[in-house]
């Protein structure tokens, strides 16, 4: 059974630190999964932040089969650039065995949270999220849609 994905909207004026005189902002969103990975996530938007400035690519490769991947959506401007998280339900850890031994084993969870920092550019009208699984492919999973000056 694949459950439909959930849809959100968020006004960046009404958050807190927005300053209209400043081009440049950084939107912090978190975001609270559970359920299980591969299109039977469900997901919701858990806390907000925003901040002035500019952004620094610090983004990682994720390799991992089974992932997240956020996608923001502007209008005409055709600025989406993919972003690829690690999935909180489903992720590499490391955890030792009874003889001390450490090995990079998968961990199944019932919650996680994501965090996702993205700038705030003209003409964004919507955050994506896609769950990516071997199994299912990629599934969206949630639609975060902007009200923005």
């Amino acid at each position: 059974m694949q459950c439909s994905p959930g849809v959100t909207v968020l006004n960046i004026r009404e958050l807190p630190n927005y300053d209209s005189r400043s081009a440049d902002h950084i939107l912090f969103l978190n975001f609270r999964i559970t359920g299980k990975a591969g299109g039977r996530e469900r997901v919701e938007l858990a806390g907000t932040n925003l901040g002035v400035g500019r952004m620094k690519n610090i983004y990682h490769p994720v390799n991992f089969p089974v992932r997240i991947k956020a996608i923001p959506r502007y209008g005409d401007v055709g600025l989406e650039e993919e972003m690829t998280f690690e999935h909180p339900l489903y992720r590499s850890a490391e955890v030792s065995d009874e003889s001390g031994h450490i090995d990079r084993k998968e961990v199944e969870a019932k919650e996680g949270s994501l965090q996702v920092r993205m700038p705030v550019r003209p003409g964004l009208n919507a955050l994506e999220l896609f769950s990516v699984t071997p199994e299912k492919g990629t599934v969206k999973i949630y639609t975060l849609h902007f009200d923005q000056p």
